[in-house]
């Protein structure tokens, strides 16, 4: 490949680099909820009851969405995104009523479904055409690194902003940041690359299919998004609980970002702990974790529970790369893009519905009540799972011709 194509391709991954940072650089991530409910004065349960419109007009998207990035360039609708993101953003500043909050969370799904895979699929299409598609790998882990810098930073910086200036000011000056990512992403070139035409709706039936007819996968993707479901928990009841026990504004990143952190180490840990302990071992102790988790916050009505916030943190870092090293290596690789996409249709369709619960549990009763609601959910529903999970993966290891993660799937 000459120079002229390989010249832009790097130029292209630095202004990826520079649009995840911007996109994912949320002042207003770790206190927008206390805007809305201190600031604002709305109610936290009509808040999480725009989640269900939001989730399922995420899933209906994706596939509208990414035919329209593959027709028009993926440049184009990721600069479209990111405009709808800093409107989103803008929007929450000036929220005042449920029907402006409700019109917000409709943009908000526009922008995910807009930037949905759209961003690393650019990147990766400008290495092909320069011919250098092995360096997406380590492109992929310094975005990675670049998305938890940027999320540190805002959330810590967030926190401290607000208690300088306002929580109004912090939510609305965070509206920048995606207007610059936008600008980052026009002076990207979209690569001229060709794609076969997608057929999302059609893929999907095909990956639940194969799915439903692998009973060690159709148990590993059931198990993996109530499992994800889990782990968003915090997401939902981290600022309300700082709330709850009168954290002060400027601490909030503080006590937040050591979260993301114990996350982040963990997942370096994962595939070595999974191959050391075996999948099923990893998979049993994090459904405990979980329940354990929420049973202290619902039993420990004190700030020190905040601590119990750290355990499903420490285990959506270890699960989620065990789980998808899990399904990878038992699905070909033609079908691995569409059996992924059931787990994320899975795990949205559960917020959709699940958030909305929480909202109405801590608003009505209490955070106590949330974490006890929580804890009796995941203990009626992981055990059966891993049961069912289990069994499913030890019929496999006795079939020849199986693929099958030997080292990493004892126990």
């Amino acid at each position: 490949m000459t120079g002229t194509a390989v010249s832009p391709a790097r130029r292209n991954v630095r202004l990826y680099f520079a649009f995840i940072f911007l996109m994912d650089f949320s002042l207003w991530g770790g206190i927008w909820i206390k805007f809305l409910t201190v600031g604002q004065g709305l109610e936290l349960k009509w808040i999480l009851a725009m989640d269900l419109p939001f989730w399922l007009l995420v899933a209906f998207l994706n596939a509208p969405l990414g035919a329209l990035a593959d027709h028009i360039g993926r440049k184009r609708v990721l600069a479209a995104g990111a405009l709808a993101f800093s409107v989103t953003i803008l929007g929450f500043g000036f929220t005042s009523n449920y029907w402006i909050l409700f019109l917000d969370y409709v943009i908000w799904a526009v922008a995910m479904a807009l930037r949905s895979g759209a961003d690393q699929a650019l990147v990766y299409d400008s290495l092909k055409e320069a011919g250098e598609e092995s360096r997406f790998r380590w492109v992929a882990g310094r975005g990675f690194a670049t998305v938890l810098t940027a999320g540190l930073a805002g959330v810590i910086l967030g926190g401290l902003l607000a208690e300088a200036t306002s929580l109004a000011f912090t939510v609305k000056v965070s509206a920048l940041f995606p207007l610059m990512a936008m600008v980052a992403v026009l002076l990207m070139r979209e690569p001229h690359v060709p794609h076969a035409e997608r057929h999302y709706w059609r893929d999907l039936r095909s990956g639940m299919s194969f799915a439903w007819t692998h009973p060690q996968l159709r148990y590993a993707l059931l198990l993996g998004s109530v499992m994800l479901t889990a782990g968003f928990v915090p997401v939902v009841l981290v600022q309300p609980f700082l709330i709850e026990y009168d954290v002060a504004t400027g601490l909030y990143g503080i006590y937040q970002a050591p979260l993301r952190i114990v996350s982040v180490l963990a997942a370096v840990v994962a595939f070595r702990l999974a191959t050391r302990a075996g999948v099923s071992k990893v998979f049993i102790a994090s459904g405990a974790g979980i329940v354990v988790a929420y049973a202290g916050i619902a039993l420990i009505d004190a700030r020190a529970a905040f601590a119990f916030f750290a355990v499903p943190a420490l285990i959506q870092g270890l699960f989620r790369p065990t789980l998808d090293s899990y399904i990878n290596e038992r699905t070909p690789s033609e079908r691995r893009a569409t059996v992924l996409s059931v787990l994320s249709l899975l795990f949205s369709l559960q917020l959709a519905f699940f958030e909305p619960v929480l909202g109405v549990v801590t608003d009505d009763i209490s955070i106590q009540a949330a974490g006890a609601v929580s804890a009796l959910l995941f203990l009626a529903i992981l055990p059966p799972l891993l049961l069912l999970w289990r069994q499913a993966h030890r019929d496999l290891r006795h079939q020849p011709g199986e693929p099958v993660l030997e080292a990493a799937a004892g126990g």
